[in-house]
């Protein structure tokens, strides 16, 4: 039985904590120990009724206990997974058992799909992926490591979705455009041309916003 702990104890830890749990109850071998978190007011609370354990370093000399990743700005997952890993931690997949994968998807380490989320055919997903809640990811579209799709996004065929870039509830794109690394496209934008890397997107049509040069200076949500 594989032991495993989610990174990050908020709102959005809480949801993977579902998804978790529903993929436990569909067979899955594992045993969730509970939550890791850094924020001194989390240490050793109780959340759905499991422990915050400790900050990222509890799983250092754990080799058995495998992560899942649970902070949805990318500029956090970045720093969470060099951290994580530079601890000799590994990366636990979760599929929900509501989620759609056709057998020809590719679904990178660490990974979380959410219910109702559809991934077609010869699609691809790197690491650390999250699609959330009825989101589609049609036929041969590339999603980069650590990328977040909220949940009810839309991306056409033959879309690529840079590193690191996050697309918020509700938007879609039509086939064959790609959104660059890091970059972020707003609630409900539609993109129908291509979005550069390092940017703020929104609109319908999506354009650029605001500019900036490094993940680190990613805006807040």
């Amino acid at each position: 039985m594989a032991q495993i702990v989610i990174y990050g104890a908020g709102g959005n830890g809480r949801e993977i904590a579902d998804v978790v749990m529903a993929a436990q109850a569909a067979g899955a071998d594992w045993e969730l120990l509970g939550f890791l978190d850094d924020a001194p007011e989390l240490q050793d609370a109780t959340v759905m009724g499991l422990p915050v354990l400790g900050p990222g370093e509890w799983v250092s000399g754990r080799g058995q206990v495998q992560v899942v990743m649970g902070l949805g700005h990318p500029r956090y997952r970045r720093l969470a997974s060099e951290r994580i890993e530079s601890l000799g931690a590994t990366w636990a997949t979760v599929v929900h058992p509501r989620a759609v994968v056709l057998p020809s998807a590719e679904v990178g380490e660490g990974s979380v799909i959410f219910a109702g989320a559809v991934l077609s055919n010869n699609c691809c997903l790197g690491r650390i992926v999250q699609v959330s809640f009825n989101s589609v990811v049609h036929h041969d579209t590339r999603v980069g490591d650590l990328a977040c799709i909220m949940a009810q996004v839309a991306l056409g065929g033959d879309v690529r979705i840079g590193q690191g870039a996050f697309l918020g509830i509700g938007a879609c794109t039509r086939q064959g455009v790609s959104v660059g690394e890091w970059s972020i496209v707003g609630a409900g934008a539609a993109v129908i041309n291509d979005i550069p890397a390092y940017c703020v997107a929104a609109g319908a049509p999506a354009r650029p916003l605001r500019s900036y040069s490094t993940p680190e200076e990613m805006p807040p949500f």
